[in-house]
Protein backbone atom coordinates (compact mmCIF):
# COMPACT_ATOMS: atom_id res chain seq x y z
CA UNK A 1 0.00 0.00 0.00
CA UNK A 2 1.12 3.52 -0.59
CA UNK A 3 2.30 5.94 2.07
CA UNK A 4 0.15 8.87 3.17
CA UNK A 5 1.26 12.01 4.89
CA UNK A 6 -0.15 13.03 8.24
CA UNK A 7 -3.07 15.34 7.82
CA UNK A 8 -5.01 17.68 10.02
CA UNK A 9 -8.76 17.57 10.11
CA UNK A 10 -10.62 20.46 11.67
CA UNK A 11 -7.56 21.38 13.72
CA UNK A 12 -7.52 17.99 15.39
CA UNK A 13 -4.37 16.04 14.66
CA UNK A 14 -3.40 12.56 15.65
CA UNK A 15 -0.20 11.17 17.11
CA UNK A 16 1.25 8.50 14.99
CA UNK A 17 4.41 7.74 16.84
CA UNK A 18 4.73 5.46 19.78
CA UNK A 19 1.50 6.82 21.13
CA UNK A 20 -1.86 5.05 21.38
CA UNK A 21 -4.59 7.63 21.40
CA UNK A 22 -7.89 8.51 19.89
CA UNK A 23 -11.26 10.02 20.57
CA UNK A 24 -14.79 9.01 19.77
CA UNK A 25 -14.24 8.53 16.07
CA UNK A 26 -10.67 7.27 16.03
CA UNK A 27 -9.35 4.22 17.68
CA UNK A 28 -5.81 3.01 18.05
CA UNK A 29 -4.32 -0.13 19.41
CA UNK A 30 -1.09 -2.09 19.55
CA UNK A 31 -0.04 -5.64 18.90
CA UNK A 32 2.32 -7.37 21.25
CA UNK A 33 5.32 -9.51 20.43
CA UNK A 34 6.88 -12.46 22.21
CA UNK A 35 10.55 -13.23 21.57
CA UNK A 36 13.40 -15.30 22.91
CA UNK A 37 17.05 -14.42 23.34
CA UNK A 38 18.51 -17.82 24.31
CA UNK A 39 20.46 -19.43 21.48
CA UNK A 40 19.72 -22.75 19.84
CA UNK A 41 19.42 -24.20 16.36
CA UNK A 42 15.82 -23.90 15.24
CA UNK A 43 16.31 -26.68 12.72
CA UNK A 44 17.06 -29.05 15.58
CA UNK A 45 14.87 -27.66 18.35
CA UNK A 46 15.30 -29.04 21.83
CA UNK A 47 13.71 -28.10 25.12
CA UNK A 48 15.67 -25.63 27.24
CA UNK A 49 15.09 -23.67 30.44
CA UNK A 50 12.93 -21.10 28.65
CA UNK A 51 10.95 -23.10 26.11
CA UNK A 52 9.75 -26.51 25.09
CA UNK A 53 9.17 -28.03 21.67
CA UNK A 54 5.70 -28.87 20.45
CA UNK A 55 4.65 -30.36 17.11
CA UNK A 56 1.98 -28.98 14.81
CA UNK A 57 -0.56 -31.03 12.87
CA UNK A 58 1.92 -31.46 10.00
CA UNK A 59 4.67 -32.77 12.26
CA UNK A 60 6.73 -29.58 12.23
CA UNK A 61 8.41 -28.42 15.44
CA UNK A 62 7.42 -25.17 17.11
CA UNK A 63 9.24 -23.40 19.98
CA UNK A 64 6.69 -22.69 22.71
CA UNK A 65 7.79 -20.59 25.70
CA UNK A 66 7.36 -22.17 29.09
CA UNK A 67 4.17 -20.94 30.71
CA UNK A 68 2.28 -21.33 27.40
CA UNK A 69 0.81 -24.29 25.53
CA UNK A 70 0.28 -24.90 21.84
CA UNK A 71 -3.37 -25.31 20.87
CA UNK A 72 -4.70 -28.77 20.06
CA UNK A 73 -7.99 -27.31 18.80
CA UNK A 74 -9.04 -27.84 15.21
CA UNK A 75 -7.75 -25.04 12.95
CA UNK A 76 -5.27 -23.69 15.51
CA UNK A 77 -2.47 -26.27 15.27
CA UNK A 78 -0.80 -25.68 11.89
CA UNK A 79 2.13 -23.33 11.29
CA UNK A 80 1.13 -22.54 7.71
CA UNK A 81 -2.34 -21.40 8.74
CA UNK A 82 -1.49 -19.87 12.12
CA UNK A 83 -0.16 -21.86 15.09
CA UNK A 84 -1.81 -20.53 18.27
CA UNK A 85 -0.40 -20.64 21.80
CA UNK A 86 -2.33 -19.93 25.01
CA UNK A 87 -1.01 -18.52 28.25
CA UNK A 88 -1.14 -21.11 31.03
CA UNK A 89 -0.43 -24.83 31.19
CA UNK A 90 -3.85 -26.44 30.78
CA UNK A 91 -4.33 -28.11 27.40
CA UNK A 92 -6.55 -26.31 24.89
CA UNK A 93 -8.61 -28.60 22.66
CA UNK A 94 -11.97 -28.69 20.88
CA UNK A 95 -13.83 -29.18 24.14
CA UNK A 96 -12.59 -26.02 25.89
CA UNK A 97 -11.30 -23.76 23.12
CA UNK A 98 -14.27 -21.37 23.15
CA UNK A 99 -13.80 -20.62 26.82
CA UNK A 100 -10.01 -20.39 26.46
CA UNK A 101 -10.30 -17.83 23.67
CA UNK A 102 -12.12 -15.49 26.03
CA UNK A 103 -10.07 -16.13 29.18
CA UNK A 104 -6.44 -16.79 28.21
CA UNK A 105 -4.00 -14.54 26.33
CA UNK A 106 -3.17 -15.89 22.86
CA UNK A 107 -0.42 -15.42 20.27
CA UNK A 108 0.25 -16.68 16.75
CA UNK A 109 3.62 -17.91 15.49
CA UNK A 110 5.14 -15.95 12.57
CA UNK A 111 7.90 -18.03 10.91
CA UNK A 112 11.01 -16.19 9.73
CA UNK A 113 13.28 -18.57 7.77
CA UNK A 114 15.90 -15.87 7.19
CA UNK A 115 16.27 -13.04 9.72
CA UNK A 116 18.43 -11.07 7.29
CA UNK A 117 15.21 -10.15 5.47
CA UNK A 118 14.19 -8.25 8.62
CA UNK A 119 17.37 -6.38 9.54
CA UNK A 120 20.78 -5.27 8.34
CA UNK A 121 23.91 -3.65 9.75
CA UNK A 122 25.36 -0.30 8.66
CA UNK A 123 29.02 0.64 8.30
CA UNK A 124 29.15 1.64 11.96
CA UNK A 125 27.83 -1.70 13.18
CA UNK A 126 24.33 -0.49 14.03
CA UNK A 127 21.42 -2.80 13.25
CA UNK A 128 18.48 -1.32 11.33
CA UNK A 129 15.10 -2.85 10.61
CA UNK A 130 14.35 -3.60 6.97
CA UNK A 131 11.05 -1.92 6.22
CA UNK A 132 9.07 -2.62 3.07
CA UNK A 133 6.38 -1.06 0.94
CA UNK A 134 4.11 -3.26 -1.16
CA UNK A 135 3.17 -2.93 -4.81
CA UNK A 136 1.67 -4.89 -7.67
CA UNK A 137 4.34 -3.49 -9.98
CA UNK A 138 7.25 -5.60 -11.19
CA UNK A 139 10.88 -4.74 -11.72
CA UNK A 140 14.27 -4.55 -10.06
CA UNK A 141 14.17 -4.59 -6.28
CA UNK A 142 10.56 -5.85 -6.13
CA UNK A 143 9.89 -9.36 -4.91
CA UNK A 144 7.88 -11.03 -7.69
CA UNK A 145 5.77 -13.08 -5.26
CA UNK A 146 4.99 -10.65 -2.45
CA UNK A 147 5.42 -7.30 -4.19
CA UNK A 148 7.64 -6.14 -1.32
CA UNK A 149 10.39 -3.63 -2.04
CA UNK A 150 12.82 -1.81 0.28
CA UNK A 151 11.47 1.30 1.97
CA UNK A 152 14.13 3.93 2.69
CA UNK A 153 17.10 1.55 2.73
CA UNK A 154 19.58 -0.13 0.45
CA UNK A 155 22.20 -2.83 0.97
CA UNK A 156 25.48 -3.51 -0.80
CA UNK A 157 28.11 -6.13 0.09
CA UNK A 158 26.31 -6.82 3.35
CA UNK A 159 26.30 -3.18 4.46
CA UNK A 160 22.92 -1.54 4.95
CA UNK A 161 22.31 2.16 4.45
CA UNK A 162 19.34 4.27 5.51
CA UNK A 163 18.65 6.61 2.61
CA UNK A 164 16.89 9.37 4.55
CA UNK A 165 17.30 9.71 8.33
CA UNK A 166 14.17 11.89 8.50
CA UNK A 167 11.68 9.35 7.25
CA UNK A 168 10.75 5.70 7.92
CA UNK A 169 13.40 3.85 9.95
CA UNK A 170 13.91 1.78 13.11
CA UNK A 171 15.15 1.68 15.76
CA UNK A 172 15.32 5.43 16.24
CA UNK A 173 13.93 8.29 18.24
CA UNK A 174 11.37 10.72 16.95
CA UNK A 175 13.94 13.50 16.79
CA UNK A 176 11.77 16.54 17.50
CA UNK A 177 9.59 14.89 20.12
CA UNK A 178 11.82 12.54 22.11
CA UNK A 179 13.69 15.41 23.71
CA UNK A 180 14.70 15.51 27.34
CA UNK A 181 11.89 17.88 28.27
CA UNK A 182 9.24 15.58 26.80
CA UNK A 183 10.74 12.31 28.04
CA UNK A 184 10.50 13.58 31.60
CA UNK A 185 6.71 13.76 31.29
CA UNK A 186 6.13 10.24 29.95
CA UNK A 187 6.98 6.85 31.38
CA UNK A 188 9.47 5.21 29.03
CA UNK A 189 12.16 4.60 31.66
CA UNK A 190 14.50 7.17 30.17
CA UNK A 191 14.87 10.88 30.94
CA UNK A 192 17.45 11.73 28.28
CA UNK A 193 17.21 11.46 24.51
CA UNK A 194 20.41 9.41 24.23
CA UNK A 195 19.18 7.06 26.97
CA UNK A 196 15.93 6.47 25.14
CA UNK A 197 17.74 5.83 21.86
CA UNK A 198 20.01 3.31 23.58
CA UNK A 199 16.98 1.63 25.08
CA UNK A 200 15.24 1.37 21.72
CA UNK A 201 18.35 -0.08 20.10
CA UNK A 202 18.79 -2.64 22.87
CA UNK A 203 15.15 -3.73 22.63
CA UNK A 204 15.36 -4.00 18.84
CA UNK A 205 18.63 -5.96 18.95
CA UNK A 206 17.24 -8.38 21.54
CA UNK A 207 14.13 -8.93 19.43
CA UNK A 208 16.21 -9.66 16.34
CA UNK A 209 18.48 -12.05 18.24
CA UNK A 210 15.37 -13.96 19.24
CA UNK A 211 14.12 -14.05 15.65
CA UNK A 212 17.49 -15.31 14.41
CA UNK A 213 17.78 -18.06 17.00
CA UNK A 214 14.20 -19.29 16.93
CA UNK A 215 13.43 -18.35 13.32
CA UNK A 216 10.26 -16.52 14.14
CA UNK A 217 8.24 -14.59 16.70
CA UNK A 218 4.74 -14.55 18.13
CA UNK A 219 2.19 -11.85 17.45
CA UNK A 220 -0.90 -11.11 19.51
CA UNK A 221 -3.89 -12.91 18.06
CA UNK A 222 -6.25 -10.04 18.86
CA UNK A 223 -5.97 -6.33 19.42
CA UNK A 224 -4.86 -5.59 22.96
CA UNK A 225 -7.87 -5.13 25.25
CA UNK A 226 -8.78 -3.81 28.71
CA UNK A 227 -6.76 -0.69 27.93
CA UNK A 228 -8.60 1.44 30.47
CA UNK A 229 -7.71 -1.06 33.20
CA UNK A 230 -4.41 -1.67 34.92
CA UNK A 231 -3.97 -5.14 33.43
CA UNK A 232 -4.40 -5.53 29.67
CA UNK A 233 -5.31 -8.72 27.81
CA UNK A 234 -5.15 -10.38 24.39
CA UNK A 235 -8.55 -12.07 24.40
CA UNK A 236 -11.56 -12.58 22.19
CA UNK A 237 -14.61 -10.34 22.64
CA UNK A 238 -13.01 -7.19 24.10
CA UNK A 239 -14.17 -3.67 23.22
CA UNK A 240 -11.83 -1.68 25.48
CA UNK A 241 -9.25 -1.28 22.69
CA UNK A 242 -8.62 2.45 22.23
CA UNK A 243 -8.11 5.87 23.84
CA UNK A 244 -4.57 5.41 25.15
CA UNK A 245 -1.40 7.39 24.52
CA UNK A 246 1.65 5.64 23.18
CA UNK A 247 3.70 5.73 26.34
CA UNK A 248 0.81 4.11 28.20
CA UNK A 249 0.54 1.42 25.51
CA UNK A 250 4.31 0.96 25.59
CA UNK A 251 4.07 -0.03 29.24
CA UNK A 252 0.86 -2.02 28.93
CA UNK A 253 2.31 -4.16 26.15
CA UNK A 254 5.48 -4.79 28.15
CA UNK A 255 3.43 -5.96 31.12
CA UNK A 256 1.40 -8.45 29.08
CA UNK A 257 3.96 -11.13 29.87
CA UNK A 258 2.85 -10.82 33.52
CA UNK A 259 5.46 -12.53 35.74
CA UNK A 260 6.76 -14.90 33.08
CA UNK A 261 10.54 -14.44 32.83
CA UNK A 262 10.72 -16.69 29.77
CA UNK A 263 9.26 -14.06 27.45
CA UNK A 264 9.35 -10.35 26.64
CA UNK A 265 6.38 -8.47 25.25
CA UNK A 266 6.11 -5.10 23.56
CA UNK A 267 4.59 -2.99 20.80
CA UNK A 268 5.26 -4.41 17.35
CA UNK A 269 8.16 -3.11 15.27
CA UNK A 270 7.53 -2.10 11.66
CA UNK A 271 9.82 -4.89 10.42
CA UNK A 272 7.67 -7.42 12.28
CA UNK A 273 4.46 -6.03 10.83
CA UNK A 274 5.96 -6.15 7.32
CA UNK A 275 7.18 -9.71 7.86
CA UNK A 276 3.68 -10.70 8.95
CA UNK A 277 2.20 -9.24 5.76
CA UNK A 278 4.83 -11.03 3.64
CA UNK A 279 4.04 -14.32 5.40
CA UNK A 280 0.32 -13.91 4.70
CA UNK A 281 1.12 -13.67 0.98
CA UNK A 282 3.71 -16.47 1.02
CA UNK A 283 1.27 -18.79 2.80
CA UNK A 284 -1.41 -18.13 0.19
CA UNK A 285 -3.82 -16.56 2.67
CA UNK A 286 -3.71 -13.13 1.02
CA UNK A 287 -2.80 -11.73 -2.39
CA UNK A 288 -0.54 -8.79 -3.18
CA UNK A 289 -3.62 -6.82 -4.13
CA UNK A 290 -5.24 -7.45 -0.74
CA UNK A 291 -2.11 -6.19 0.99
CA UNK A 292 -1.09 -3.18 -1.08
CA UNK A 293 -4.25 -1.99 -2.82
CA UNK A 294 -7.42 -2.76 -0.89
CA UNK A 295 -7.91 -4.67 2.38
CA UNK A 296 -11.70 -4.34 2.38
CA UNK A 297 -12.09 -8.09 1.82
CA UNK A 298 -10.48 -8.94 5.16
CA UNK A 299 -10.74 -5.92 7.40
CA UNK A 300 -13.36 -4.00 9.32
CA UNK A 301 -13.32 -0.89 7.18
CA UNK A 302 -16.11 1.58 6.54
CA UNK A 303 -16.92 0.07 3.14
CA UNK A 304 -16.79 -3.57 4.31
CA UNK A 305 -19.89 -5.70 4.83
CA UNK A 306 -19.90 -8.83 7.01
CA UNK A 307 -21.38 -10.46 10.11
CA UNK A 308 -19.90 -10.44 13.60
CA UNK A 309 -20.76 -11.44 17.16
CA UNK A 310 -21.61 -8.47 19.36
CA UNK A 311 -20.96 -8.18 23.08
CA UNK A 312 -24.36 -9.78 23.79
CA UNK A 313 -23.39 -12.90 21.87
CA UNK A 314 -25.74 -12.17 18.95
CA UNK A 315 -24.72 -12.39 15.29
CA UNK A 316 -25.37 -9.02 13.69
CA UNK A 317 -24.58 -7.39 10.36
CA UNK A 318 -21.95 -4.76 9.81
CA UNK A 319 -23.43 -2.76 6.94
CA UNK A 320 -21.36 -1.33 4.09
CA UNK A 321 -20.56 2.38 4.33
CA UNK A 322 -21.06 2.38 8.07
CA UNK A 323 -18.41 2.97 10.73
CA UNK A 324 -18.72 0.26 13.34
CA UNK A 325 -16.15 -0.75 15.95
CA UNK A 326 -16.38 -4.49 16.63
CA UNK A 327 -15.17 -6.66 19.53
CA UNK A 328 -11.81 -8.38 19.15
CA UNK A 329 -11.97 -11.68 17.27
CA UNK A 330 -15.70 -11.35 16.66
CA UNK A 331 -15.73 -12.14 12.92
CA UNK A 332 -14.04 -14.74 10.77
CA UNK A 333 -14.19 -12.13 8.01
CA UNK A 334 -11.39 -10.18 9.68
CA UNK A 335 -9.16 -13.21 10.35
CA UNK A 336 -5.93 -13.98 8.48
CA UNK A 337 -4.04 -17.11 9.50
CA UNK A 338 -5.64 -16.96 12.95
CA UNK A 339 -4.72 -13.28 13.47
CA UNK A 340 -7.73 -11.00 13.82
CA UNK A 341 -7.98 -7.36 12.77
CA UNK A 342 -4.42 -6.95 11.55
CA UNK A 343 -6.06 -4.45 9.20
CA UNK A 344 -9.16 -2.44 9.98
CA UNK A 345 -11.03 -1.88 13.26
CA UNK A 346 -8.27 -0.07 15.23
CA UNK A 347 -5.19 1.66 13.85
CA UNK A 348 -2.12 -0.30 14.94
CA UNK A 349 0.72 1.49 16.69
CA UNK A 350 4.30 0.55 15.87
CA UNK A 351 7.79 1.32 17.15
CA UNK A 352 8.75 2.52 13.67
CA UNK A 353 9.91 6.16 13.42
CA UNK A 354 8.37 8.00 10.48
CA UNK A 355 9.51 11.64 10.31
CA UNK A 356 11.18 13.95 12.82
CA UNK A 357 7.90 14.17 14.73
CA UNK A 358 6.03 10.96 14.06
CA UNK A 359 5.92 7.21 14.19
CA UNK A 360 4.04 4.94 11.83
CA UNK A 361 0.62 3.48 12.32
CA UNK A 362 -0.42 0.51 10.32
CA UNK A 363 -3.41 -1.25 8.86
CA UNK A 364 -6.26 1.26 8.69
CA UNK A 365 -9.38 1.44 10.81
CA UNK A 366 -13.17 1.09 10.85
CA UNK A 367 -13.74 4.74 10.03
CA UNK A 368 -11.92 4.67 6.68
CA UNK A 369 -12.33 2.61 3.52
CA UNK A 370 -10.04 -0.33 2.81
CA UNK A 371 -8.19 1.27 -0.10
CA UNK A 372 -6.01 3.29 2.26
CA UNK A 373 -2.30 3.35 2.93
CA UNK A 374 -0.66 0.47 4.72
CA UNK A 375 1.57 2.96 6.52
CA UNK A 376 0.54 6.27 7.96
CA UNK A 377 2.20 8.91 10.12
CA UNK A 378 0.91 11.30 12.74
CA UNK A 379 2.63 13.95 14.79
CA UNK A 380 4.03 12.44 17.96
CA UNK A 381 2.71 14.96 20.41
CA UNK A 382 -0.80 15.30 19.01
CA UNK A 383 -3.51 13.76 21.13
CA UNK A 384 -6.50 13.78 18.84
CA UNK A 385 -7.35 12.86 15.31
CA UNK A 386 -10.47 13.05 13.25
CA UNK A 387 -9.32 10.26 11.03
CA UNK A 388 -6.84 7.44 11.40
CA UNK A 389 -5.67 5.53 8.39
CA UNK A 390 -3.11 3.12 9.73
CA UNK A 391 -3.15 0.91 12.63
CA UNK A 392 -0.47 -0.63 14.68
CA UNK A 393 -1.27 -3.97 16.17
CA UNK A 394 -3.00 -3.85 19.42
CA UNK A 395 -2.04 -7.45 19.69
CA UNK A 396 1.05 -8.04 21.74
CA UNK A 397 4.04 -9.48 20.00
CA UNK A 398 5.82 -12.04 22.10
CA UNK A 399 9.47 -12.97 22.09
CA UNK A 400 10.72 -16.09 23.81
CA UNK A 401 13.27 -14.92 26.38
Amino acid sequence: MQKKRSLKIISMVLILVLICISITYFKNDSKVVLATTKEFNSENLQDNEHMHVEVDSSGDKVPVPNGYVGSKATGENEIDTGYVIYEGTEEVNDSNVEEAQKTRNQYVWIPVPDASTMYGTDENGKKWGKLYEFTTDTGDGIDPITGAKPLNWSESDGVMKIQNVWTYREPDISKNFDKDVNLKTINVYADKTHEFLNKLEQEFNSMMESVKKYRGFYIGRYETGNLSKEKSVVLKGNMDINNQKWDIMYNKCKKLKNNNTNVETGIMWGSQYDRTLIWLIESGNKTKEEICKDSTSWGNHKNAQFEYENTNGKIVAKIANSSTKIPTGSSEYTKANNIYDLVGNMNEYSMEAATANTRARRGGNYYANGDIANRFERETNDLYSKFEFLRLPSNAIHQIA
